[in-house]
């Protein structure tokens, strides 16, 4: 187990990290704008503040500030250009879509993330960085494809295109 986790950091850092997991796909899964939508979706942002700031107390890899800290960085920028439009009084549907956009991509970053994280602990996967590298293109690739085909879908259904979406200005949410 202490491989697994490591210390008191890494188990908070591993049930978090699931926390996120679960709840960042079902935020993605569910119906948008619902108050399911929004309390998971507040389960998920919990979640995943608490795993990126313990992120930062983990060095067992490099010993030092290394390249998954700057990856973790990334994902708070993420998450947080994501979250600021939902904390605005007169929400525009483009604000909507810029939620959307980098929660959807906060959510793949930490599928990413796992894949890479369950990959290197394959004995003989190809190596440290090949597992790493090869899990990320994978499901950015895959999410990526899926983001391409899905995001009309989305916009019709939630986006812009609507002047009756129930998230757009004036709504009460």
């Amino acid at each position: 187990m202490d491989n697994l986790v490591g210390d008191h950091v890494g188990l908070i850092h591993l049930v978090s990290g699931i926390l996120a997991l679960i709840f960042g796909g079902l935020v993605l899964l569910l119906k948008k704008g619902t108050l399911l939508h929004k309390r998971i979706g507040y389960v998920y942002v919990v979640s995943m503040v608490i795993l990126l700031i313990s992120s930062f107390g983990i060095y067992r890899l490099f010993g030092k500030f290394g390249v998954f800290h700057y990856l973790s960085l990334v994902s708070t920028f993420s998450l947080g250009a994501g979250m600021l439009p939902m904390f605005k009084k007169d929400r525009t549907p483009k604000d909507i879509e810029i939620h959307f956009k980098r929660t959807y991509w906060s959510v793949v970053g930490l599928f990413a993330a796992f894949a890479a994280e369950s990959f290197v602990r394959i004995p003989k996967f190809g190596g440290f960085w090949s597992a790493v590298a090869w899990s990320f293109v994978v499901v950015f690739i895959t999410c990526f494809v899926a983001f391409l085909k899905m995001r009309p879908v989305w916009s019709k259904k939630f986006g812009r295109n609507r002047t009756d979406n129930p998230l757009s200005v004036g709504s009460v949410n």
